[in-house]
């Protein structure tokens, strides 16, 4: 094929049409990932007393011709900037302060603001505060320095959850990072200083309370002192301990403590300015008859001294001479509730005067079937309704030296429901004259004897005496505690209102908890009582809950009686009366 079979001939405004649809027509270039970008704030801090500058160079790149609104963070009052070249001004926006600015390319932003900064004067040192809201950078760091005023007043600076000390102070400064867009918080704390009333003279007030515990083998005090300083500083405490006494702890952990020729001295870790609580244990030979046991305080303006006495074992504690005591009101009583380790028992009494304690006096028994077991603790609970029947429970810390059992006489037509020794289920046995008796194991150790039942019981219809059974022991019992819950819509009092206590709940042992199997899908009953959703354990030999409405009556005493009388209480009608005009 020759040249010219090979030749396209085209008119010349058909060849232009083709040329000019052969031209591609080039893509527009794509819009910018984002608007603009803060790089990094470089932050340099200047704190004054009053105020804190702050000078901030921000590294923005604008990538968008626009205008743009560029978050500036809160760092209080602007006092100058230099945008770098950029077109615009700082204005208030909605979440702080914004560059309002235009024009593409990379630009250092300086500000320089003014924050005010907070003085704490109620520390016991002065502290320093304020804060400031950074830009959303990538990074931001910077240093924070102290004015020439603050240099020789502060001693540390702490940055809240927003920053970070990076290393130790350098001369007047410290170097840190802060995270962005975050509030960045500054506290600087100088050195301590004593309030003004730390620097007067010492004064203080303080309450003393002794619990003293007579044993056949020792007497034990368990001593709570609170101090209150109203003035000065407290830097060692003198305590004068009863004659005869040996200090054997002094807690919470002192700076130390000795004993000086009958002068407890306590030396806190930090001289006190406020208030100290001190718990001391004392101990001494056991003495039938002795005089309350006192810590006084030396050069207290004023002291409250509360005392009280029980024994333990198979004794009778009674009150020989009260002499300047009395019972307290609650106010004198409100520093007693502090102490941690305050043990229940006989109510306190407040001694007027220091030179006439209260005396005590025990009486021992030393009779064989003491000997041969004692019962250190005698737990009654009655649970008395409209209908003539009542849930009766008794509880007895037996300590068994020579017996096989503890014979129990309970009121006439007990029934028994449940019976158990530390926890494990038994079947006592029943005597000629009803009582049950009780195997007991032989030690020395505390065993606790639980029995559970119901028995014959009548409220009276109107005002009049109450008299609630108690059981017969064939050992005698030290103490009898006992506990009521008796319908409300009555009033009641104890005949003797010296028996009067709060109510105090027996030892539980370690195995009177007790797995419980869940009751039968039909068994509806089983299911509302035990409610084993909400507690899948039972304990069988606790004590009753109060119903909503009842009312509780507890009472306490020192009884050394194996029979001891019913106790009696006077009830009251609180029926309402239509009053008559």
């Amino acid at each position: 094929m020759d040249a010219a079979a090979r030749q396209v001939v085209l008119p010349l405004a058909q060849y232009d049409e083709l040329r000019a649809k052969a031209r591609t027509t080039p893509e527009p270039a794509p819009p910018p990932p984002a608007p603009f970008a803060i790089e990094s704030d470089d932050l340099e801090i200047v704190a004054e007393p009053a105020s804190a500058r702050i000078v901030q160079t921000l590294l923005v790149r604008v990538l968008d011709a626009g205008w743009q609104a560029i978050p500036a963070g809160e760092a209080g009052s602007f006092v100058g900037a230099d945008l770098g070249g950029l077109e615009g001004r700082i204005a208030e926006g909605p979440g702080g302060s914004v560059l309002q600015v235009r024009g593409q390319g990379e630009h250092r932003v300086r500000l320089e603001s003014a924050v005010a900064v907070a003085r704490d004067e109620t520390a016991t040192r002065p502290v320093w505060r304020f804060s400031l809201r950074l830009p959303p950078a990538a990074v931001a760091r910077g240093t924070l320095q102290l004015a020439a005023s603050l240099a020789g007043t502060v001693d540390e600076a702490v940055l809240g959850a927003g920053g970070l000390l990076l290393g130790a102070r350098q001369g007047a400064s410290w170097s840190f990072a802060a995270r962005p867009g975050q509030q960045l918080e500054v506290r600087l704390s100088g050195r301590a200083v004593l309030p003004e009333r730390a620097r007067l003279p010492l004064r203080f007030d303080a309450t003393t309370a002794t619990s003293a515990l007579l044993s056949r083998t020792r007497l034990g005090v368990h001593g709570w002192v609170v101090v209150r300083v109203a003035q000065g500083r407290l830097t060692e405490l003198r305590l004068r301990l009863p004659a005869g006494f040996t200090v054997e702890t002094v807690s919470p952990r002192m700076a130390g403590w000795r004993v000086d020729g009958g002068i407890l001295v306590v030396t806190p870790l930090d001289p006190v300015e406020e208030t100290l609580g001190l718990a001391v244990e004392l101990t001494a030979p056991p003495r039938d008859t002795f005089a309350a046991p006192l810590l006084l305080p030396e050069g207290a303006a004023r002291t409250t001294v509360l005392a009280r006495a029980d024994v333990q074992g198979d004794a009778l504690l009674r009150a020989a001479d009260l002499a300047s005591a009395r019972p307290p009101d609650s106010v004198e009583l409100a520093p007693v509730a502090a102490d941690p380790t305050v043990r229940k028992g006989k109510p306190y009494l407040l001694v007027g005067d220091p030179a006439r304690p209260p005396r005590w006096q025990a009486e021992w028994s030393e009779r064989t079937e003491v000997l041969a077991a004692q019962v250190d603790g005698l737990w009654v609970e009655l649970a008395a309704g409209e209908a003539g029947r009542a849930g009766y429970q008794l509880w007895a810390e037996v300590r068994n030296r020579a017996t096989t059992q503890l014979v129990i006489a309970l009121p006439p037509g007990f029934e028994l429901t449940a019976a158990s020794r530390d926890g494990v289920p038994l079947a006592p046995g029943l005597g000629p004259d009803q009582s049950l008796a009780v195997p007991l194991l032989s030690r020395e150790s505390p065993q606790l004897v639980h029995v559970a039942g119901v028995v014959p019981f009548t409220l009276p219809r109107a005002d009049g005496q109450l008299a609630v059974p108690l059981p017969a022991l064939s050992a005698p019992a030290a103490r009898i505690r006992v506990r009521l819950l008796l319908p409300g819509g009555r009033s009641y009092a104890l005949a003797d209102g010296t028996r009067a206590a709060d109510a105090e709940m027996p030892p539980r042992p370690a195995a009177a908890v007790t797995n419980v199997p869940p009751p039968a899908a039909g068994d509806l009953a089983g299911q509302m009582l035990l409610r084993p959703a909400e507690a899948p354990v039972f304990d069988a030999a606790a004590p009753s809950p109060a119903p909503a409405g009842w009312v509780v009556v507890a009472a306490s005493w020192s009884a050394l009686s194996s029979n001891p009388a019913p106790l009696v209480l006077r009830v009251a009608d609180r029926k309402e009366r239509s009053p008559w005009f």
